[in-house]
């Protein structure tokens, strides 16, 4: 752009950052813009298809294989699932309006002999439950009922028992995937299975030491409480505690503290030890200083990952699902119709729980395979986006630059 004749025109940069003025010619025309500073979250982005990685997946798949495992043996030990222990609070509606009530009535759960319990104080939780996916509203579920005051102590030790395998599993594959998910975005040498794997399993411990150190925390901090609950075994004690309630609800500030930054932060502690390979003590700070100092940040990062993860996810049902049909579609032109039609309607009774011959089960126990590897992928493109997020919210309250990734081997962490 020409400036007034007999002027000059000069371009004051002193501002701009030294990244920046490398795309900025004499002309005051910028020719080049840094996404990676203009829109750091674009890192999601680049999260999101190193799921699609082998290692990621197939790290992924042990993990959820191993998740299953551990809770197919707390089902033949009687262990209630999510499902069982929670039912979800559904609004009466029209019978509540019926009766004349003004609010929405509730129908509570019923009680039976495998312990449902009520869901009065956690209605809140389980209706930020229902629009996800089932497999997160059981656990997010599972992960309420040892805070229900109607909880019995085996309900309560049941829930923590699956919790706890929960966590320890993924303590493991979730720190290798957040490893190699982390290097990759550094644009460093990107770790294969075996290296990932060898690095969660050193560092599991700080994950899960992570999370058990704050529940630890949450126990000791509710002590007073348990003692006044033997006071409000009688009612003059239930009185006294009537008039002391306010201070116990001064209290249980600090405990929804520490509880919404374990469930919320979990994912950015595990992160945190993939990318900086530190200990439980650096995970906890550093998740609860990011969650608590940046939760709008976080809470845009994850409706980033949710946009990214619908078309991502499709995806990857498309192509199992294309997968699968192509291959009965291959063998189809040399069974002929009528016998593909038999094996179709076989394939269809098997799936809704019937019996049938053993090649009919055969291809529906590699069908089901075939659905737990995409199940497996959500996995995967979870601690993809967990690692990214960390990323993020480390750059935003510590200021650090996105590829800055401790890249120290542990032996035999190199291959």
């Amino acid at each position: 752009m020409s400036g007034i004749p007999g002027t000059s025109t000069t371009t004051d940069t002193s501002n701009i950052p030294a990244a920046g003025r490398d795309s900025i010619q004499g002309d005051g025309i910028i020719h080049e813009i840094q996404w990676s500073d203009a829109l750091p979250w674009w890192l999601l982005f680049r999260a999101a298809g190193g799921a699609f990685s082998s290692a990621v997946i197939l790290l992924a798949a042990l993990g959820a294989l191993a998740v299953w495992g551990g809770w197919s043996l707390a089902d033949r030990l009687g262990i209630p699932a999510a499902g069982e222990v929670l039912e979800s609070v559904e609004p009466a509606g029209r019978a509540g309006k019926e009766a004349g009530n003004e609010a929405q009535a509730v129908a509570l759960p019923r009680a039976t002999s495998r312990g449902v319990l009520p869901l009065t104080n956690l209605a809140p939780i389980v209706a930020f439950t229902r629009p996800l996916p089932q497999p997160a509203a059981d656990l997010l579920r599972l992960v309420a009922v040892p805070f229900n005051p109607a909880a019995g102590l085996s309900q309560m030790l049941g829930a923590l028992a699956r919790i706890g395998w929960f966590v320890a599993v993924w303590s493991i594959f979730g720190t290798a995937i957040a490893r190699h998910v982390a290097l990759k975005l550094a644009g460093e040498e990107v770790p294969g299975f075996t290296a990932a794997l060898w690095y969660g399993s050193q560092k599991w411990l700080s994950a899960f030491n992570s999370v058990a150190f704050v529940l630890l925390g949450i126990v000791a901090l509710s002590l007073p409480g348990a003692l006044l609950g033997l006071l409000m075994r009688t009612d003059i004690g239930l009185a006294i505690a009537g008039v002391a309630w306010p201070l116990v609800l001064l209290g249980a500030i600090v405990l929804a503290i520490l509880a919404i930054g374990v469930v919320a932060g979990w994912p950015l502690m595990v992160g945190g030890v993939g990318v900086e390979r530190g200990d439980s003590f650096q995970a906890i700070s550093t998740a609860f200083s990011y969650l608590y100092q940046r939760p709008l940040h976080y809470i845009f990062y994850l409706l980033v990952a949710l946009a990214v993860a619908l078309p991502a996810l499709a995806a990857a049902e498309l192509f199992a699902s294309a997968t699968t049909n192509l291959a009965l579609w291959a063998t189809s032109l040399g069974m002929g119709h009528a016998r593909t039609a038999e094996v179709l309607a076989g394939l269809e009774a098997v799936g809704s729980g019937g019996d049938g011959a053993f090649g009919i089960r055969a291809l529906g126990f590699w069908s089901r395979v075939v659905g737990a590897i995409v199940g497996s992928f959500g996995w995967g493109y979870f601690w993809s986006i967990a690692t990214a997020a960390y990323l993020l919210l480390r750059r935003d309250v510590d200021g650090t630059e996105l590829d800055e990734v401790v890249v120290e081997e542990l032996p035999g962490e190199a291959g």
